[in-house]
């Protein structure tokens, strides 16, 4: 039947074509006109007509049967498929059964997903009271007053809020001051806070935020380069300055290369999360920052931690690994496992003793990984940090070395130093290098030129001369403007005003290099030594009050409650006591310090005890510390000798 119908349909084609060929040959031959469409049609007509009726219906015929008979064929094919090859019939059945299943399941996921989304969907009313909102009363605060307050109690007892971090507004920083905006300050805060205070907050450990020249790098790179890169690293982002800032930090540490990082945080995370990987081993000290916490769950690898700075429990950690490889017949390299730890502690001001953690690595056959943060720039007798402290150097005793630029170097974002192998593994596989915007080049700019202020190599030039005769009023105010000073006045007291801070700052020569560390070590040692003295007036009423937990070496001092007073208080009552106490020091003392407790407590495996930070500098002086203890001694007495009489 099916030959016959292939037999009448290539009739039907050879009939029209041999037609129209006859049409085109007689056109030719008796140039007769062209036939029209209705001619072609009848011919077409005439030729389908051919075609017997009684075949179609033979033809529908064939089909009905042949699809009425499937079912029972693919049966019979089923069954013989079955004993010739029953597993190749047991795979096919589950694989389309999961097909059938995994699509039923997301069509039932997507329909409830948009039942939720329509249920939370706002109105057009809702969107309307939204808009509305927004422009008459703005966006809210980014933190709630739960979550980011500093609780301070005034004389009656009743509690006034100073809300952290978005209490205060900072407006500059020169030398050992901070200067606050006290209008945006005020909008935020009940009490009267002073213009200025000073500075034992910030992380600016060798004054890099108030250097003169770094000021000037910054404002002449900003001209050149403008203020973003706008672009990833890999892509369209890297410029010379980031190249610059590479290698100088590469050949001050005396490495093979380094990697520039956007953020600071993001550049330990990504680091650690670049190169271990699940089923690695990371062997981890519980007092690490966040941002290496959170590059170790992004990494999925093994962890154990080892009791903060404890070299026993690590070494017992390391054995009983090493016990577990022998019951296993494992080799150690059959995984890659390191030790995480950080130079300095940021969360406790500690040491880490970076000596035995280097033997122990080499020992056990390890790979180290350091955060020196808050080491570099501060230890060592170049400032090379926490390694160059201990006698040790990167590439030799630590295989991975990262650290931030936004402390000691004053600059934006984060590096990483090693081989060469370290460092191009991360421009592929560094999360924050590969996605993230590069840093703006005008700050590279300033990482590069702090390197040179450490080694004492920063070409200070010759002092700026003006023509202040020349100038303009408006230019003379804006020049003052710029400097910070009063712009108030007729044309020659401003004139004289800059002229006297001209040679005030031509007098006193900015330091670099040794001289510079030298000072911050003099200023540590001076901080440490005051408020430990039993004889100074002041420093005595901080005994058996408060309790100095962090390393005599650290620029990182952290002051708990010693355990008489915190005997018998929970955490939250420390916090509010140590908030207090920095509460007073700012608006009495004029000292700002920060108090921790309400801070330290998330995405931490180890949290502190509440404390009170105080960040020693090189822009301070014997003077600021004899401040900074007197505002401490009559902050703790008059919250401790308040809470008492309150408990009575």
């Amino acid at each position: 039947m099916a030959g016959k119908f292939t037999q009448h349909v290539f009739n039907l084609g050879f009939s029209s074509g041999r037609a129209i060929h006859n049409l085109l040959v007689d056109a030719r031959s008796s140039s007769a006109h062209w036939p029209s469409l209705s001619e072609i049609s009848s011919i077409v007509e005439v030729n389908i007509s051919s075609i017997q009726l009684s075949s179609i219906h033979s033809v529908f015929t064939y089909v009905v049967s042949f699809l009425s008979q499937l079912p029972n064929r693919y049966r019979i094919w089923w069954w013989n498929l079955l004993q010739s090859d029953p597993l190749h019939v047991l795979v096919e059945t589950l694989l389309i059964a999961a097909c059938i299943i995994l699509v039923v399941l997301q069509r039932r996921a997507d329909w409830r997903f948009s039942q939720e989304r329509k249920k939370g969907a706002p109105t057009d009313k809702d969107i309307e009271h939204l808009l509305k909102d927004w422009k008459e009363n703005g966006r809210k605060p980014l933190v709630s007053r739960k979550e980011g307050t500093i609780t301070a109690r005034s004389g009656r007892g009743e509690s006034k809020y100073l809300e952290a971090g978005n209490g205060l507004v900072v407006d500059k920083i020169e030398g050992s001051k901070l200067f606050l905006d006290l209008e945006l300050s005020k909008e935020k805060n009940n009490c009267k806070l002073p213009q200025s205070v000073l500075n034992f907050a910030t992380l600016d450990y060798i004054a890099t935020s108030s250097s003169p020249m770094l000021r000037k790098t910054a404002l002449d790179a900003l001209k050149h380069y403008g203020c973003g890169s706008c672009g990833p690293r890999g892509f369209y982002g890297t410029i010379d300055a980031h190249l610059e800032a590479e290698e100088a930090v590469s050949n001050f540490l005396g490495t093979e290369g380094a990697i520039l990082y956007s953020d600071g945080a993001s550049a330990s995370t990504s680091t650690l999360a670049a190169f271990a990987k699940r089923g690695d081993l990371l062997i981890v000290d519980e007092g690490v920052n966040e941002a290496l916490l959170t590059g170790i769950n992004l990494s999925r690898a093994n962890v154990r931690y080892f009791r903060h700075n404890d070299m026993k429990d690590l070494r017992r950690i390391l054995e009983k690994v090493q016990q577990q490889d022998v019951s296993l017949k494992r080799k150690a390299t059959d995984q890659r496992r390191f030790l995480v730890v950080e130079g300095i502690y940021r969360n406790w001001g500690t040491l880490a003793p970076l000596k035995e953690i280097v033997a122990l690595k080499e020992e056990f056959h390890y790979r180290l990984i350091v955060d020196d943060s808050q080491g570099m720039g501060t230890l060592g007798k170049s400032g090379r940090g926490s390694l160059e402290h201990a006698g040790l150097k990167p590439m030799v005793h630590c295989e991975i070395l990262t650290f931030s630029l936004e402390n000691a170097l004053g600059s934006v974002g984060g590096m990483t130093v090693g081989s060469e192998e370290v460092v191009d593994h991360q421009r592929l596989s560094g999360a924050g290098y590969c996605f993230s915007a590069s840093a703006p080049p005008f700050l590279s700019k300033v990482c590069v030129e702090s390197v040179k202020r450490l080694q004492g190599t920063l070409d200070k030039g010759e002092e700026e001369v003006s023509n202040f005769d020349d100038m303009k009023v408006n230019e003379l105010k804006e020049e003052l403007k710029k400097r910070g000073m009063k712009t108030t006045g007729n044309k020659a007291e401003l004139q004289s005003r800059l002229r006297e801070h001209g040679s005030k700052a031509a007098a006193g020569k900015e330091l670099t290099g040794a001289a510079l560390l030298n000072r911050l070590r003099e200023n540590i040692s001076h901080l440490y030594s005051t408020l430990t003295n039993s004889s100074h007036p002041y420093a005595l009423k901080l005994r058996n009050r408060l309790s100095i937990t962090s390393d005599p070496l650290s620029p990182l001092l952290y002051l708990r409650l010693a355990d008489q007073e915190a005997t018998g208080r929970t955490r939250s009552e420390q916090t509010l006591i140590l908030d207090q106490i920095a509460h007073h020091c700012l608006v009495h003392g004029k000292v700002a310090v920060v108090s921790t407790g309400g801070h330290v407590k998330k995405y931490l495996q180890l949290v502190p005890e509440p404390s009170l930070r105080l960040v020693a500098s090189a822009s301070h002086d014997k003077e600021n510390v004899e401040v900074l203890v007197k505002a401490l001694g009559e902050a703790v007495e008059s919250v401790l000798v308040h809470n008492a009489s309150q408990m009575e």
